[in-house]
Parts: structure tokens; C-alpha cells; sequence
């Protein structure tokens, strides 16, 4: 039994300096990757970026390097659609904002969005107050505060001390419930490829997933489209304004 213990924590400290290497080494690809941009070597530093992203790894910095580096080749399309990756997941970062709108002036088509309604607004609001871990700290900090309220409500023998556990136990109760919908709210989010960036130059959108179907409008490279609906290489897209119709699933890159 102490053998299989030994073996079992030696195992434990194996995996867990693996993991400690390789957050290194992908750290110093990361620098590496940071030292090129700087020095104006924009390929290679892409070509880093990118190979730490096909190892698997994202994040903010990562992906807002990768707009940038993107922005700087000219490539304005694949910008826009990594400081979209970056804005998924941080929607309240202002740099990557203010980048993205930067970009978007680069390319043709300007699209008015619909207006929100008052109440999406808000929720989306709340919702991206924070991030998926975020809202999930919130959730365990409303939980220990309700387990305390419970506790002063049952064991107190004063009655205004019972009252305030039971009203500030409710709002407990209200918060823990709403940060696990937006914590959940925040994940599906995160995981969903309902989005997608237009990456041909020119684009027309149809009618019906035919290529001889009705032609409705024309979009352009680095257009933002919300994907609705999917047949075999078509994609069902919605744009800002409202407007709907099916594109060649080639044409987009979805994120």
C-alpha cells in the first residue's frame, strides 16, 4: 500500500511538472513570438502565435497578438476575426475593442445593427460583467454567504437577527441564482461557433443553399455574420441589419 502511494504521488509530481514545462514553454513561444512583432518580423511572429494556437492553447493576449500581427500584414479579414476570438473571451476588454473597430474601418461593407431591446441589453451587460470563472467565484461566495444567513436564521434567538438572515439569505438565494445563468450563460457563449467572418473577397448570398438560387445581396471580406442554419456546405447567415440568406460554408471562417 505505501509502494502504490509513493508511486501514485511520484505520478502526481510528473504530470504536474509536465504541465509547469509546458506552461513555460509556451510562454517563451509567446515572447518569442512578442520579440519578432516588435522588431517588425510579422510572418514569423504569426507563424509562432499560430503554432501555440495548434497546440491547443487560447487566450486573450494570444489571440489579440494574432489581430494585431494580422492588421500589420494587411491581412484585415483574419484581424477582425481573431479580435473577435479575443473579445469572446473577454468582452469587456477595450483595447481589443478599440482595435476591432479600427480594423472594421479597413474593410468595404458598413452594416447598421439592429438596435437591442432593453432587455437584451441588459442581460448581455451582466453577462459579460464577467468572465465564465468569474461569475462562478460569485456563484460560490453567494453560496457561503446564504450557508451563513441559514445559519444565523436557525440559531439566532434574536429576532432582528433572524430577520436580517432571512432577507439578506433571499438576496443570497437571487444572487446565487443568477450568476449560475450567467456563468452558464457566459460557457455556452464561449463554446458556441454561431459566428463566423467572411474571408472571399466578394461573396453574393442566396436565396436557398443553391448555387442557381435567387441572388439576394452581395457581402464582402471581414463582414461579421451570425450562422442561423447549416446544409451540407452551406451556411444560413444573418448580418447586423437584419438581412438573411445562405453562403457557402468555404466562404467563412466560423468562431
Amino acid at each position: 500500500m505505501k509502494r502504490i502511494l509513493i508511486l501514485w504521488m511520484a505520478m502526481c509530481l510528473a504530470v504536474a511538472g509536465m504541465s509547469q514545462t509546458d506552461g513555460d514553454s509556451y510562454e517563451n513561444w509567446f515572447q518569442s513570438g512578442n520579440m519578432a512583432y516588435n522588431e517588425g518580423n510579422y510572418d514569423q511572429a504569426l507563424s509562432i502565435y499560430t503554432q501555440i494556437q495548434d497546440a491547443g492553447q487560447e487566450s486573450v493576449p494570444l489571440y489579440y497578438n494574432m489581430g494585431n500581427t494580422y492588421y500589420k500584414l494587411k491581412d484585415y479579414p483574419m484581424a477582425i476575426l481573431y479580435y473577435e476570438k479575443a473579445l469572446k473571451l473577454d468582452p469587456g476588454n477595450e483595447d481589443v475593442r478599440v482595435n476591432l473597430e479600427i480594423a472594421n474601418l479597413a474593410i468595404v461593407d458598413k452594416i447598421n445593427q439592429i438596435p437591442q431591446s432593453f432587455l437584451a441589453k441588459g442581460w448581455n451587460g451582466l453577462k459579460t460583467l464577467f468572465s465564465t470563472d468569474g461569475w462562478a467565484w460569485v456563484s460560490v461566495a453567494a453560496f457561503a454567504l446564504l450557508l451563513l444567513c441559514l445559519f444565523l436564521f436557525l440559531m439566532s434567538r434574536k429576532m432582528a437577527w433572524r430577520k436580517a438572515g432571512f432577507f439578506v439569505g433571499l438576496l443570497s438565494l437571487l444572487c446565487l441564482a443568477a450568476s449560475v445563468a450567467f456563468a452558464i450563460g457566459r460557457h455556452i457563449d464561449q463554446q458556441q461557433q454561431d459566428e463566423a467572418i467572411i474571408v472571399t473577397p466578394t461573396v453574393t448570398v442566396k436565396s436557398s443553399p443553391n448555387a442557381s438560387s435567387v441572388d439576394l445581396f452581395v457581402l464582402h471580406e471581414g463582414t461579421k455574420v451570425r450562422i442561423l442554419d447549416a446544409a451540407e456546405s452551406w451556411n444560413k447567415v444573418k448580418i447586423a441589419d437584419g438581412s438573411v440568406g445562405w453562403l457557402p460554408s468555404d466562404d467563412m471562417i466560423a468562431f
